[in-house]
């Protein structure tokens, strides 16, 4: 009896195993991977139906299908105020229309890799499914891409690109109020960039388009301040869509009426994805080439100026931040009684205040900040921070009122400069002539140099000084800045004398780019000439080095580390020495970028010539 209830036990499980790997899905172990995305096997009613009055329709595919993220990859021209509902029925997407549709209407589905297979995951790229309401599909199409205006790369952020028929009662010119059809209304037609920045607009109606592209971060189809965008100068003319191609590469046999048994849509009941049979190449008829047009994003951040930040970095300091850069006109003043003065910096980009006080430890203060469309009261107190983390001491500098700026391996070309802990009053500071020792360390040999203040704060006075000194490359120095040279607003002075060693570099650790530019420019031209800002960029794009140019001319780019490096020209229309971004609200396209065609790889120790036509 045991060994007979074994025998039936070990039948049951061999049963178990076979049942297991006949019910198991996919390929046998150590197959390939399905990379194969879902193939469209037909439609119901069919793709291109006209006088279309049907709640639904249905998609059929050569293997089990979902729908991924409907929202997001699912775009409907016109967009319809209820939402469709997408589910799955049998190998197909069932569409379930839940608005009321508009009568003689073209109605486009675009399925941006919203349909993926349902064991790997992979995507339809795209596909489009197109009814009207009326009598007859609208055929027209705009094509084109969307770049980037300052790199000239497709945007890797979601771009949409949306269409305005010219014959809307509604479509107003752009204005700064913000008032235009783009701003208040959803449009009619949309779709969205791919990963190169192409895009189709396909199915619209005949006419003149205002077309917009943008990155519509608040998902509202409606272009708003403060979002990227690229626009056309003028309306564009919508052209012929090319004929269908046959893109079926399954035969019709594939497809069998179980395929959605448990759907009233059978495979009976479905079109072919094509609307008609193959045309022989030989009968083609001759189509123009659909004209594509360029578009340039940029975005503009209008924000209103504000104080984002105020604080007192430590007793008698202060730092305040604004949303946007100070003007030449801003000024600042205490509304303490007991305080009698500050001085005061920005930064290179006009946005941070460094501000100190004549007071040594002052806690507590009262400032006015007035700018254009700024005027701000700003109640300060100081707060006891947590302490940091003591640092090692650095003998002569640790404590000191004065810092060095000079690198251990200090370029020989580059000023030797020393900072300030508190302002340095010019009146308390005349008499800077060989107050600082230098020490050659290769020969031993001594001399003395001066300093010279640097004047960046108001009022009158300085954060910094330069060693005003011209060594060798190569050479090895001491510089030792002699006691009581500083005195700051506080009447402190560097008790100490202070050691500074550097090794400066060698010549030939340095390469040397000459760029002769050629502009386009006339040399016997009354007209005022273009400026062009000839910038020096590394391999990221990053700015290293710019040039004003108005006519051509050889610029030298003098002392580069051995690396790669290129060339781009912004044409200032402007003059404001910097690239300047599009504003649609006031037609403005973004300053035009022209790039240098090749990445230069410059050695150390070397001189490359280049030349370099700009056609501005």
């Amino acid at each position: 009896m045991k060994h007979k209830t074994l025998a039936t036990l070990g039948l049951t499980l061999t049963a178990m195993m076979l049942l297991y790997a006949c019910a198991k899905q996919g390929y046998p172990t150590g197959g390939p991977k399905d990379e194969t995305p879902p193939v469209v096997l037909g439609t119901t009613p069919q793709n291109g139906t006209t006088n279309f009055d049907a709640k639904e329709f249905y998609i059929l595919f050569d293997e089990y299908v979902q729908v991924k993220s409907a929202d997001e990859n699912i775009l409907v021209s016109p967009p319809m105020k209820q939402k469709p509902e997408y589910g799955t029925k049998g190998r197909g997407i069932l569409v379930k229309i839940k608005d009321t549709l508009r009568e003689n209407t073209t109605y486009l589905f675009q399925f941006k890799e919203g349909i993926v297979d349902f064991n790997e995951g992979n995507a339809l790229k795209s596909f489009e499914y197109v009814f009207s309401t009326g009598s007859h599909i609208d055929s027209m199409t705009l094509q084109g891409r969307v770049l980037d205006a300052f790199t000239g790369e497709p945007r890797k952020e979601t771009v949409t690109v949306v269409a305005y028929h010219a014959g809307s009662d509604t479509l107003a010119p752009m204005t700064p109020s913000g008032d235009s059809v783009v701003a208040k209304e959803q449009p009619l037609y949309m779709t969205r960039c791919d990963k190169e920045g192409h895009f189709e607009l396909n199915h619209l109606r005949e006419g003149s388009y205002l077309l917009l592209a943008y990155e519509d971060g608040d998902k509202n189809l409606r272009f708003g301040t403060g979002e990227a965008v690229a626009f056309l100068d003028t309306l564009v003319v919508a052209q012929k869509m090319p004929p269908p191609i046959d893109t079926t590469t399954k035969d019709s046999t594939m497809r069998d009426s179980t395929a959605s048994a448990d759907s009233a849509l059978t495979a009976d009941t479905l079109a072919t994805t094509t609307d008609s049979l193959p045309t022989p190449t030989d009968s083609l008829p001759t189509v123009n080439p659909i004209q594509k047009v360029t578009m340039l994003m940029s975005i503009l951040k209008k924000e209103t100026q504000r104080v984002t930040k105020s604080e007192f970095k430590k007793k008698g300091q202060i730092e305040i931040v604004t949303q946007c850069p100070l003007t030449d006109s801003f000024a600042v003043s205490i509304l303490n009684d007991s305080l009698n003065k500050i001085y005061y910096k920005l930064n290179s980009t006009s946005d941070t205040l460094k501000l100190w006080t004549a007071t040594e430890g002052c806690d507590s203060i009262v400032l006015l900040l007035t700018d254009t469309n700024l005027c701000d009261t700003l109640k300060l107190q100081f707060r006891e921070k947590r302490p940091a983390k003591q640092m090692p001491n650095v003998p002569g500098l640790k404590g000191s009122i004065v810092k060095s700026l000079v690198a251990t391996n200090h370029p020989y070309f580059d000023t030797l400069w020393v900072a300030f802990e508190n302002p340095i009053p010019d009146s308390l500071n005349n008499d800077l002539d060989s107050v600082v020792q230098v020490l050659c360390l290769t020969d031993s040999s001594t001399s003395y140099c001066g300093m010279k203040l640097a004047h960046n704060l108001l009022p009158s006075g300085s954060d910094r000084a330069m060693i005003d000194f011209n060594g060798k490359p190569g050479e090895k120095y001491r510089f030792t800045l002699l006691p009581k040279c500083f005195t700051d607003i506080h009447g402190h002075s560097n008790d100490d004398s202070i050691k500074i060693n550097t090794e400066f570099t060698k010549v030939e650790s340095y390469g040397n780019i000459l760029l002769d530019v050629e502009t386009s420019q006339p040399s016997d031209s009354t007209a005022s000439a273009v400026r062009l800002l000839i910038q020096l960029t590394n391999e990221k794009g990053d700015k290293l080095q710019q040039r004003i140019v108005t006519e051509s001319g050889r610029l030298t780019f003098p002392n580069l580390k051995g690396g790669k490096y290129s060339f781009r020209a912004i044409v200032d229309t402007d003059g404001n020495g910097e690239w300047t971004p599009g504003d649609y609200w006031v037609g403005r396209q973004p300053e035009r970028i022209i790039l240098f065609e090749k990445t230069l790889e410059l050695r150390e120790n070397w001189d490359m010539e280049e030349k370099w036509r700009v056609e501005n």
